[in-house]
């Protein structure tokens, strides 16, 4: 759409022009209206109007003056201008300063939708042109661009005072390197179109130069980025950039240089830095001071072994909620030691592969889980970065221990349910593990983190609960001692006090009273 803006100091004729014709039938929109030629100036910064209207009598600015103005900001407006007949030989002025034509006041509708034909259709071919001097601008600017990062010194002294007409001049360089990547489910087509919208912001805000080198996107930068917040802007930035494209980056800084036949300089340790994105990507923008810091996040010195080893003992207790941390422990532990990318994959992967199995061997019911996460595992090698490796490794272990819960709760049901059928038999912890195909103290314990009672507690209150309802049922204390389980009747008579605050006999002698006294009833 064509943007027009109507200038006149009469309100009438600013609302009939605005209404007209219907402009959008001819591919235009009235974006504002003006009172006067200093309010026109005002508004055309912000409303950018291709085609302008405007009265050539107005009070404090006259026509031929507004156009002197606009033509200032804009050599390409068009301009169309109002007048009465007394203002004939004026309006010629005014067609001498390239407006594109006059129409009488009051205007004619046909003369004026003529006059939008023609302006429509010079602006089309403008445009067209525009984007073939736009697009061999590029052209040349990518080729002397590429030149000058690839070639020798000598060569890149040639062309230096090319590069300077075309744009490129300016006191300091620095490359910005982005590698683009889709996310899962994307098409790679995608990345065509995050490259231009990269194009796009950098070059409209006057931040550099894209061009493609390899498989990469590059920004010859002229305003350069350096400082710690500057960065992290930067990498803000690119990210509200390429926001709702499911395109992810990596991105690098050179150094900052101050000519051009130096900025091989800043694209090589750019290009050098991208091969450290395994390690630094989640930082943001890479830039060379990194390669002298010490790992994120390492305070003290970690033991490999330790965190194997905790690792195991939390998937065996179908406890998820350490894993993260852990396996982000052997991460840092793993790159402090100068683990390559591969070495670290590779560990992770086997870790995986041996927890899973050991903890497969040792619990029957866990048979065949290996080869549930034979894919996830595979996966690992496609992680970009550290971050996301150890990430997808904790998301599969915390993943495995739902499978050592539900196997785990299973057995501690079995375990209950053996409590109430059998609680009058000579039942004991280390017969159920024998059972259970478990250690008697870590079966305990999965018994304790479920019910919340030690084994021997919760059996002794379920054989207490019954032997209440067998006392108030009449029978013999040394009876009730013996079908709850207990085979030495003194021994029942401490239990039973401790956990009913009464002797055996008094209770049942209580339940006696209590049905006569019903009776009597």
């Amino acid at each position: 759409m064509i943007k027009v803006m109507i200038v006149d100091d009469e309100p009438k004729v600013r609302e009939g022009l605005t209404k007209l014709i219907p402009w959008d039938s001819y591919d235009y929109t009235v974006v504002g209206t003006a009172a006067n030629g200093f309010e026109a100036l005002d508004k055309f910064n912000e409303l950018q109007p291709n085609l302008v209207v405007a009265d050539i009598r107005m009070p404090g600015m006259d026509g031929i003056q507004l156009i002197e103005k606009l033509r200032e900001q804009d050599d390409k407006l068009h301009i169309l201008i109002l007048s009465g007949y007394a203002d004939f030989d004026y309006a010629k002025k005014a067609i001498a300063s390239r407006a594109d034509g006059y129409l009488l006041k009051p205007v004619d509708e046909e003369e004026l939708i003529s006059y939008l034909e023609r302006i429509r259709q010079k602006w089309l071919e403008e445009n067209e042109q525009q984007k073939w001097a736009d697009s061999a601008l590029n052209l040349n600017r990518e080729r002397i661009i590429k030149s000058l990062l690839t070639g020798t010194s000598e060569e890149a002294a040639e062309i230096q005072s090319t590069a300077v007409s075309l744009g490129l001049g300016s006191k300091e360089y620095q490359i910005l390197l982005l590698d683009l990547y889709v996310t899962d489910g994307e098409t790679h087509t995608v990345l065509g179109e995050a490259a231009e919208r990269l194009q796009v912001y950098f070059e409209q805000a006057n931040l550099g130069v894209a061009f493609k080198l390899y498989s990469q996107t590059g920004i010859l930068l002229s305003k350069p980025f350096v400082g710690l917040q500057m960065r992290q802007q930067l990498t803000r930035d690119l990210d509200k950039v390429l926001s709702g494209m499911n395109v992810k980056f990596t991105a690098s800084l050179g150094p900052v240089v101050r000519s051009l036949t130096e900025i091989s300089h800043s694209y090589n340790d750019a290009r050098e830095l991208l091969n450290c994105e395994f390690f630094w990507a989640e930082e943001g923008v890479m830039y060379k001071e990194m390669n002298s810091k010490t790992a994120p996040g390492r305070t003290e010195d970690i033991d490999l072994t330790s965190i194997e080893d905790q690792m195991y003992y939390a998937l065996d207790l179908g406890n998820p909620d350490p894993i993260p941390e852990l396996v982000k422990n052997a991460g840092e532990y793993l790159t402090d030691e100068g683990r390559t990318e591969q070495e670290i994959k590779r560990y992770f992967a086997e870790l995986i592969t041996g927890l899973i199995s050991k903890l497969s061997m040792r619990n029957p019911d866990l048979d065949g889980i290996p080869k549930l996460y034979t894919e996830r595992i595979a996966h690992l090698y496609q992680k970009r970065s550290l971050y996301y490796l150890t990430r997808h490794a904790a998301e599969i272990l915390q993943t495995v221990t739902s499978h050592i819960d539900r196997c785990q709760h299973q057995d501690v049901k079995i375990m209950l349910d053996m409590i109430h059928r059998n609680y009058g038999d000579n039942l004991k912890l280390e017969t159920l593990a024998g059972v259970l195909n478990y250690n008697n103290a870590y079966l305990g314990k999965l018994f304790k983190n479920a019910t919340g009672e030690y084994f021997n507690t919760y059996l002794d209150k379920v054989r207490i609960e019954q032997a209440k309802r067998m006392l108030q049922e009449g029978m013999k204390v040394y009876q009730v001692a013996e079908k709850v389980g207990y085979t030495n009747a003194d021994y029942f008579h401490s239990k039973f006090k401790r956990y009913v605050g009464t002797s055996p006999s008094l209770y049942r002698k209580q339940g006696e009273e209590a049905r006569k006294h019903q009776i009597s009833i």
